[in-house]
């Protein structure tokens, strides 16, 4: 069904003759190269499915054709997994995961006609200007903002991370010399980089796909409103407990300090129609692994949650990214190794669904995701 409504999915990245890299339709696009059906091996347990799934992450992306594919895994438990890997370029998490349930319905029937009818395409969105336009109009403005005008930027800034109801689009028009961003620019350049912990290291060629049991959202939500938080503060704190209970495990004194998780804002309003691609910032959220007391943990998680929502440095960091994306490719690999030494791990959480769906006549019972690696 995407295929056809989503253009992005038959494209392949091509290389001009700047050396830039374009999206071209793959003139030999044939979906039976993207979609493979695989029967579980014996025993058919959760434990095979992941060592299953991690052969399959492991195999690279044929780039020459469309960097998607997606994996049937016949007779899991008495049903299917649909496993899913699509490259980041393509979209981030709520793009894709909005594009996803697309695909689905909240009745068993629609879901059968969903699947059998060719939806409609949606409208072409408009072309957007080219980042180097954006950036001259961006510093021209700079060199004629008043602090006035910076104090309300700083406020847009703050709506459009707060809800969402601004477009991305103001995001991108802010002034990123304002007092206020300068001032978060600075923290960002004397960042030390995370410290030495089991965490960090070099990254092994070799990716792992796993997961826990899921956890009581009701039990959750009475967590936080005893203590004032969101179902998010309660499981980034729960995050933290379990990786001091691991540093403990193998002798890493987590004492020593806290670590730092990068973490991504959506920075797209969720009530505009879906469109693909990033639009997203990265924040540094401290992890407080030093606290041994689960109630402390959570309020200090909260704290630190509670300063980045009100605080205009994803939208400096949305640009700062922008940037980079157009700086020559040594540069470029530079400041983002710069970037990534400043966290240990990479948290994200992305919105599903509130009520029970059906994808082709059957129930999803389950939905789960994993970011990219870096390498």
């Amino acid at each position: 069904r995407f295929i056809e409504r989503y253009e992005r999915f038959q494209q392949r990245i091509v290389t001009g003759p700047d050396s830039r890299l374009y999206w071209e339709r793959d003139p030999h696009f044939d979906i039976r190269a993207h979609v493979r059906r695989i029967a579980l091996p014996e025993p058919r347990t959760q434990e095979t499915l992941q060592t299953l799934l991690s052969s399959v992450i492991n195999e690279p992306l044929d780039r020459r054709k469309p960097l998607w594919r997606f994996f049937l895994v016949e007779e899991v438990e008495g049903g299917t997994a649909l496993f899913g890997r699509i490259h980041h370029c393509i979209g981030d998490g709520i793009a894709l995961i909005r594009v996803l349930l697309d695909m689905t319905s909240e009745s068993l029937d629609d879901s059968v006609r969903f699947a059998l009818e060719a939806p409609p395409p949606l409208p072409r969105s408009p072309r957007r200007r080219g980042l180097l336009g954006q950036i001259s109009r961006t510093v021209k403005g700079v060199a004629k903002t008043s602090v006035e005008i910076s104090k309300t930027m700083v406020t847009q800034t703050l709506l459009t991370f707060e809800d969402n109801k601004h477009p991305v689009e103001v995001v991108k028009s802010l002034g990123i010399l304002s007092a206020t961003s300068a001032a978060i620019l600075a923290k960002l350049l004397i960042l030390p980089a995370d410290r030495r912990s089991v965490f960090k290291g070099e990254l092994g060629a070799i990716k792992r796909v796993v997961w826990s049991k899921p956890l009581d959202l009701a039990q959750i939500k009475a967590i936080g409103r005893a203590h004032n938080a969101t179902i998010n503060d309660v499981l980034v704190a729960a995050v933290a407990g379990a990786l001091r209970d691991y540093m403990l495990h193998v002798g890493d004194d987590p004492a020593k300090g806290d670590i730092n998780a990068m973490v991504p804002v959506n920075l797209r309003p969720l009530d505009k129609a879906i469109d693909l691609g990033n639009q997203f910032a990265l924040v540094y959220l401290p992890l407080p692994v030093s606290l041994a007391d689960p109630v402390a943990r959570l309020k200090a998680t909260k704290y630190q949650m509670d300063v980045l929502k009100s605080s205009p440095e994803p939208m400096l960091v949305y640009q700062i990214l922008g940037v980079i994306g157009n700086l020559p490719l040594d540069i470029a690999k530079q400041a983002t190794m710069w970037f990534s030494s400043k966290a240990s791990a990479v948290l994200t959480n992305v919105p599903g669904p509130r009520q029970q769906i059906y994808f082709a006549g059957l129930p999803l019972r389950q939905i789960m995701f994993w970011v990219p690696q870096s390498g």
